[in-house]
């Protein structure tokens, strides 16, 4: 059984064929609506491409293009166990509700100026005509629905084929941490000369001269030296402060850089290509491994979870009933871990 994918124009079309999908017994689980909603499109495509692995260019370009124009898309996925009917019943919900017809949408656009999708004539399907190849391996025929997965998977593998080796780069970045001298601080000194007021104390010797006269009364002698012309003189003198001042260094102020050394963790992200190898669903070897991982990851304890975190879990479980064959189906466990994964986050 193979997933269907329709576009619409409105989200309330989207949501309609998806109540009505339910309503009609589908599991809500395998019904996604795709919508832009402030994704870029090559995003949103990212997102349809993860659930459904398509692979064409021409596909890619188209459904972006309607994606970048509004264009909201609901995916269906079938289990194991889903009848023709089923799918029948699908397409035809899905027809009910006027999907997009890419075949006229995409001669609008390029009447619009619109060149990333090139129309061959001879011998190529666009829009309808695709939709209805692609959906006919459900056994149903369909003028304006989906592609599917296994037919997008079969043109990815012809091509292949047609041009030989094809080789995916596993890039995985490297941390390298180095360092450089920044300016984080410094001191800078400033001198200046200031004036401060101090005062001493000192002691200043000082003569005065006094003339004393008083009356005396007494006899003359030789020593008075009578009737004679002299001058007598008496000097003062007194001291005072003389200042002087001498310079003296009474402090030294050091500059001087110590350097020490410290260990620091630089934390960063860095980023490394994940290869996964997606085995193709419809070979009958890989049924187990398809029909486990269904109702493994449908266990509420195990969504939401990295596969490194359930792995050991599901090896467990799986080898109880497929004793040493974990190696041989891993990669398909995985990959519809991670498609259930994509579906999920889509959805929300």
């Amino acid at each position: 059984m193979k997933d269907l994918i329709a576009f619409y124009r409105t989200r309330d079309q989207a949501d309609q064929v998806k109540n009505e999908l339910i309503s009609a017994g589908f599991d809500r689980d395998d019904i996604t609506v795709y919508d832009r909603a402030g994704k870029h499109e090559a995003s949103l495509w990212e997102d349809i491409k993860s659930a459904f692995g398509f692979a064409d260019d021409d596909d890619q370009q188209i459904y972006a293009e309607a994606t970048r124009r509004g264009a909201v898309a609901v995916g269906l996925s079938f289990d194991d166990d889903d009848t023709a009917a089923s799918s029948d019943k699908a397409i035809q919900i899905m027809q009910r509700h006027n999907p997009i017809d890419f075949q006229t949408e995409v001669a609008q656009w390029r009447q619009q100026g619109w060149t990333g999708y090139s129309h061959q004539a001879a011998g190529q399907q666009t829009g309808a005509q695709a939709t209805a190849a692609r959906a006919a391996t459900t056994q149903a025929a369909t003028t304006h629905a989906s592609t599917t997965h296994a037919a997008t998977t079969q043109t990815a593998a012809a091509r292949v084929q047609g041009q030989g080796e094809q080789k995916i780069p596993v890039v995985q970045e490297e941390l390298k941490v180095g360092k450089r001298a920044v300016q984080s601080g410094g001191v800078r000194v400033h001198t200046r000369v200031i004036e401060t007021p101090v005062q001493e104390q000192v002691n200043l010797r000082e003569e005065r001269v006094t003339v004393d006269r008083r009356p005396v009364n007494r006899p003359l002698t030789a020593a008075d030296q009578p009737f004679q012309d002299k001058v007598i003189e008496a000097t003062e003198t007194v001291e005072e402060a003389v200042v002087s001042k001498q310079a003296r260094v009474v402090e030294e102020v050091t500059l001087r850089k110590d350097a020490t050394q410290r260990t620091e963790t630089v934390r960063d992200t860095v980023r490394k290509t994940d290869v996964n190898v997606e085995q193709i669903d419809t070979d009958p070897r890989y049924a187990p491994a398809r029909e486990f991982a269904t109702k493994f990851f449908a266990d509420n304890r195990y969504k939401g979870r990295s596969w490194d975190e359930i792995e050991p879990d599901a090896r467990t479980s799986f080898e109880k009933s497929n004793p040493g064959k974990w190696n041989e189906f891993r990669d398909v466990i995985r990959s519809r871990y991670d498609r259930d994964t994509a579906r999920s986050r889509a959805g929300a």
